[in-house]
């Protein structure tokens, strides 16, 4: 079973559409879809805005249900030369507002007793990788980092960047997913596809006019990434 999260319910709107045989699963306050898209079974979520939303739907999911793979999808914030539409593929995800550095040998974005970057399962990587070079959709494969805010001002970022050069996406809660993730073994991958550019003096109504499109193109990669599976 594929275990499918996106923060917002414009992100998963266009999966659960096409969901056949679909029951719906409460847990607290989640609603979880269990149902068959593309001949595969699939649990899809909205997990709410946020490191901490992310974290418990997460840990809800693969505590409930037997999900062999997790992919979190969605939008972000893009920098570093990327466009609207644009889609990052996640080799590794880190936090952007995680700093333990005065104490101990620590790193920028590393929670102690943790790695300070969650890697990605290379074979959904490469798969994913090989759908947007068939459907002609711009992308990078590279970092994405989160924290709880939405970032408007490069210099909020401006230190885990001088650590890594090659973070495509900024976003509230991938980091979250992927750490519960790999505390569970579970593979996973992330996507986004950028609805805004950080530091554009457009960039709050950029968000609001790309958002639908850009998570219309995060659904249609999803849909083909499960066909290769």
């Amino acid at each position: 079973m594929f275990g499918i999260i996106g923060a917002m319910k414009i992100e998963i709107d266009m999966i659960i559409s096409k969901m056949e045989d679909v029951e719906e699963v409460n847990f607290g306050i989640r609603t979880f879809y269990v149902g068959s898209y593309n001949e595969k079974e699939i649990v899809i979520v909205e997990a709410g805005i946020g490191k901490v939303n992310a974290a418990v739907t997460t840990t809800l999911m693969i505590e409930n249900f037997e999900v062999d793979y997790i992919i979190n999808i969605g939008v972000a914030g893009g920098q570093h030369g990327v466009k609207h539409k644009d889609v990052i593929i996640s080799d590794y995800v880190l936090y952007h507002d995680v700093d333990v550095t005065s104490y101990d040998a620590y790193i920028r974005g590393q929670v102690p007793g943790h790695e300070p970057l969650f890697e990605a399962d290379q074979t959904l990587v490469t798969n994913t990788r090989f759908i947007l070079e068939k459907l002609d959709i711009d992308f990078k494969v590279g970092k994405i980092a989160s924290g709880d805010q939405f970032v408007t001002n490069p210099d909020t970022v401006k230190e885990i960047n001088e650590i890594y050069n090659d973070i495509y996406a900024i976003e509230m809660e991938a980091g979250a997913i992927a750490h519960v993730a790999t505390i569970y073994k579970v593979p996973f991958i992330v996507y986004r596809s950028i609805s805004d550019v950080i530091g554009d003096e457009n960039q709050e109504n950029d968000f609001y006019k790309f958002v639908a499109e850009a998570a219309e193109n995060a659904s249609i990669v999803l849909s083909e990434l499960l066909k290769t599976l």
